[in-house]
């Protein structure tokens, strides 16, 4: 019976790591430091896709997966959405202006 106790915190995390992907996927919402926050999803299984929204706009950017140094980064050429893990940031890529910052799942108020 303890052995089922401890396995418990397990199963739970394990759920945590799945996200709905595609079309029909909610978009997750994310509060950010800045006046803009930002709703995603994965686009696809394979998470090399990504659709973002930023702000109150209801337009969705589809956003490739690109090589990165340091966390996950995605861009269509027009906007880059870097996810850092804990926070992430969306600027454009032309002039570099960030359209929100400081942002994280953990933000949300419940």
């Amino acid at each position: 019976m303890k052995g089922l106790w401890l396995m418990a915190p397990l199963v739970l995390l394990a759920g945590c790591g799945h996200w709905q992907t595609g079309e029909d996927a909610p978009f997750v919402r994310w509060k950010c430091a800045s006046d803009n926050d930002i709703a995603w999803r994965y686009a696809n299984a394979a998470k090399t896709e990504v659709d973002l929204k930023v702000g109150s706009s209801e337009r969705a950017y589809r956003l490739r997966r690109e090589p990165s140094t340091y966390g996950t980064f995605y861009s269509d050429g027009v906007l880059a959405f870097h996810d850092k893990g804990a926070e992430a940031l969306v600027y454009r890529v032309a002039d570099d202006e960030l359209l929100a910052y400081g942002c994280s799942a953990s933000l949300i108020n419940l």
